[in-house]
């Protein structure tokens, strides 16, 4: 008996990889459901949809009418790159103009027509292909330049490679086109562009598993945040500075200021923990704002704050906090409703290498915090 032929049908090929990826899609848009919700996310699920159904049509191009395929596969595909852009820069706090991305997508639709009208043979269909990816990968380079951090490292590294890759196979795949023309479907069938569709399929999804990527790594983010800062004013706890403090360069000195709200319990006591929580938020943009650059503003607990800044200010009173009790009264008075809050307290001290004396110098800070109000302040 003659061997079973076996042969691979690159339609249903591709509608394989396409629900592939609707899957991944899914997944990324059930992220939203773990832990705190983020304001990118919902792009980056848009993106993954639209990276996916612009596979999707290219891969249907053959049981479409001719060029209807990529007409609408190379605008999605554009269209996803786009938003995956504004998902990152949603997430830096640099959103994007709205109206760069509805051009960008409007020229790759305008271009992606020309080429079905104009030039609608393979060599056409192909080199439509290649402008697209050339226009999300010039996208996708810039933008994960700016996630090459922390836990974002891996994802943005994983998808720039992919990306090349990807690029540099439709790279092949177009100088063999237009060297040969229709002759390479012809001559290959079926079994030559099924091999073309697992690659860029497997390429393609690998992309969007490297979306699915960034998007863990910004939950991982988010759960490191809850862990470090404190919820209510935004600065770091206590465990936020000892990991920051673990940055410190070694052998660099500094100095640690805390600070403590004057009155802060009869406030809490006499107009309630929400006035409380404004003054307290108040005083820590306070901190943020006029400490000098590359300090650390920790809150060690209630009404106690700490800062610590590189080098030593004469006297250990820096100008900055000069300039803070200046500023304080007027902001602290719009917070809180009495004047009681309106005074801080605060002690320094100093450190020449921040892993052997910083613990003894935080103690020495607080003293000197405490002596500086009991000798004007009766203690609440």
């Amino acid at each position: 008996m003659p061997a079973a032929s076996f042969t691979v049908d690159p339609t249903s090929l591709g509608l394989g990889f396409g629900l592939a990826g609707i899957s991944v899609s899914v997944v990324i848009a059930l992220l939203s459901r773990i832990g705190d919700s983020s304001r990118a996310l919902p792009f980056w699920a848009a993106a993954s949809l639209s990276l996916t159904m612009g596979l999707e049509f290219g891969f249907l191009q053959d049981a479409l009418p001719q060029g209807i395929g990529l007409l609408i596969a190379n605008p999605l595909s554009v269209l996803g790159a786009c938003l995956f852009l504004a998902g990152v820069r949603t997430m830096v706090g640099d959103p994007v103009q709205p109206g760069q991305l509805m051009l960008i997508s409007l020229v790759s639709a305008v271009t992606s027509v020309l080429f079905v009208l104009v030039w609608p043979q393979v060599t056409g269909r192909v080199l439509s292909q290649l402008a697209c990816l050339t226009v999300v990968t010039w996208l996708n380079t810039g933008v994960l330049r700016r996630l090459d951090h922390g836990y974002f490292h891996f994802p943005a590294k994983f998808l720039l490679i992919t990306n090349a890759v990807l690029f540099a196979f439709y790279i092949v795949r177009g100088v063999t086109v237009v060297i040969l023309g229709d002759s390479i479907s012809a001559s290959g069938g079926p079994g030559t562009k099924a091999i073309v569709f697992v690659i860029s399929g497997l390429l393609i999804l690998s992309y969007l598993k490297g979306i699915l990527l960034i998007c863990f790594a910004e939950k991982q983010t988010l759960l490191r945040r809850l862990a470090t800062h404190d919820a209510l004013t935004g600065v770091f706890n206590r465990l936020g500075l000892r990991d920051a403090l673990t940055q410190w360069p070694d052998g660099h000195p500094g100095t640690v200021t805390v600070f403590d709200i004057d009155h802060f319990k009869q406030v809490n006591d006499g107009f309630g923990h929400e006035t409380g929580d404004i003054v307290l938020k108040t005083f820590a943009a306070a901190l943020q704002a006029n400490c000098p650059a590359g300090s650390v503003v920790a809150r060690l607990g209630g009404d106690e704050f700490c800062v610590v800044e590189k080098g030593v200010p004469q006297m250990l009173a820096g100008e900055w906090i000069r300039n803070l009790q200046e500023q304080l009264p007027t902001r602290l008075e719009l917070a809180c409703p009495t004047p009681l809050a309106c005074q801080v307290s605060h002690g320094s001290a100093h450190f020449t290498r921040i892993a052997d004396e910083f613990s003894s110098a935080l103690h020495s800070a607080d003293r000197a915090l405490y002596r500086s109000k009991s000798a004007r302040l009766p203690l609440d």
